[in-house]
């Protein structure tokens, strides 16, 4: 086994998931370009010095302590190493008009329900990749998200509407264990379902910038604007803390309409 298989295997069997040891594969490979397989605590710091996103450092940071712990067997004390800092940028949200030209433009039943599961209930890609029919609750009407981010499970509200697009969509492409399948049977990938959104974005006129993540984001934003509390958006979106919900409060048009200028009180 390679190096890299080595750390992989060990990342594995600690039951980290599926996206997080691909990441960590990818930081190792840079790491094993740039300054080799057993890198000194300098040639480390060197490295991390010309890393600026704070993302991204934390990624590398957190890579390296396993690997050292993990494959060479020997723990390395990184707690001294500044991450650079966090740079707050709020998302951009679509309009609900603008989310309706996108689906009138959609007429592929497939891809339909794919931006009906964004859009509708909020969920990230990777869980509508995962996305099961056995997932799919009818009697209590919801559908169970499995080992969703931190490996929680939770459960959506199923609406009738979404239901009848599921269904449909079920009788015409016939999918067998997941949801949504790609070519040769395969799941779905990440990689098509932003091509479709931006496909039908681009058809839309729409000229911000579309990703699958932003759909999560509008629904967020657009039930915080119709009254939704902000507890229970936490709840549905998978949030371990309210902070990171209360991002859409600075964005919310409700909120930020209800703010009168003290302009308003001049006389122009």
């Amino acid at each position: 086994m390679t190096t890299i298989e080595i750390f992989k295997r060990e990342l594995i069997i600690r039951n980290y998931t599926i996206s997080t040891v691909k990441t960590y594969e990818s930081c190792l490979k840079i790491i094993f370009e740039n300054i080799g397989e057993h890198p000194s605590l300098d040639q480390i710091k060197d490295f991390l010095a010309t890393i600026k996103g704070y993302s991204y450092h934390k990624q590398l940071v957190g890579m390296i302590r396993n690997y050292f712990e993990f494959v060479l067997k020997h723990p390395l004390d990184l707690s001294d190493i500044p991450y650079p800092r966090k740079i707050y940028k709020l998302p951009e949200i679509l309009s609900i008009e603008e989310i309706q030209s996108i689906f009138e433009k959609c007429q592929n039943l497939k891809h339909r329900t794919i931006l009906s599961l964004l859009y509708g209930s909020g969920l990230r890609m990777g869980e509508v990749l995962n996305l099961k029919i056995s997932d799919i609750d009818t009697s209590r009407m919801v559908f169970n998200i499995r080992e969703g981010k931190g490996l929680k499970d939770r459960q959506m509200p199923l609406s009738e509407q979404l239901l009848d697009l599921i269904d449909r969509y079920i009788k015409q492409y016939t999918p067998r264990e997941y949801l949504f399948n790609g070519q040769q049977g395969l799941q779905y990938t990440s990689s098509s379902i932003n091509q479709l959104l931006k496909y039908y974005a681009d058809k839309a006129g729409i000229k911000k910038r579309i990703h699958a993540h932003k759909f999560r984001h509008c629904y967020a934003t657009h039930l915080l604007e119709a009254g939704t509390e902000m507890s229970l958006i936490q709840k549905l979106l998978g949030h371990k803390k309210i902070q990171t919900t209360q991002i859409y409060s600075h964005i919310s048009k409700s909120l930020l309409s209800k703010v009168n200028s003290p302009l308003q009180q001049i006389r122009l």
